[in-house]
């Protein structure tokens, strides 16, 4: 079995390559707290500021920020069928967060926001998924996503896709069919609360 160099190694573990989560940013809580208020005083609903929060805060790392984050939301509000609902907002905006963090930022942080969630709050969460591809289901998909491509940089779609297909043909191909139809885009089986469309995507991204 091959093992790293001694260079190599500490490369990875360098202060300022960030291998690990961090932790929650000191006075985190106020920031999201401000943000909330000034939603609010815009007008702004609870979906896209804690959409852009959650988002950030998978960007930053910290699952320890994602579970103030979800303590600031959930305080006051509704019962426990609402922190559910937030819950699975917050995990949605997480998963389609893989496309602009890629996989392991994801894995860290909503395996350590789970684990951090009431207990009662983490049993209720769905555990059915939406995306799993089938022969019934795969044209769907591939619907969603060159309808959503389409949707976001028309009339400039089809010279996007070229561009992209110029550095690799199969570049846009996977952009297309598996970030924006399996991912970005909303299936069609829902689970209550975790609905990410397109203007919350833009959020995201």
């Amino acid at each position: 079995m091959s093992k790293l160099s001694p260079t190599l190694k500490a490369l990875i573990s360098a202060p300022y390559a960030r291998p690990n989560t961090l932790p929650a940013p000191p006075h985190i809580r106020s920031v999201y707290e401000r943000l909330r208020q000034e939603a609010s005083a815009k007008n702004v609903g609870t979906p896209a500021w804690l959409t852009l929060s959650t988002a950030t805060t998978m960007t930053m790392n910290s699952p320890g920020g994602l579970t103030e984050l979800y303590k600031l939301a959930t305080e006051g509000e509704g019962g426990r069928e609402e922190a559910v609902r937030t819950a699975e907002l917050m995990r949605e905006v997480g998963l389609k967060c893989i496309g602009f963090n890629g996989v392991p930022r994801t894995i860290n942080c909503l395996g350590a926001f789970r684990a951090s969630l009431p207990s009662e709050i983490a049993s209720s969460l769905s555990t059915k998924p939406t995306r799993q591809t089938s022969p019934t289901n795969i044209t769907s998909i591939l619907t969603r996503g060159a309808s959503l491509w389409k949707s976001i940089y028309h009339p400039y779609d089809t010279k996007l896709f070229a561009k992209l297909a110029a550095s690799h043909p199969d570049l846009p191909t996977f952009i297309v069919d598996h970030e924006y139809g399996a991912l970005f885009a909303d299936p069609d089986a829902r689970v209550p609360g975790a609905r990410v469309g397109r203007v919350l995507t833009s959020v995201v991204a």
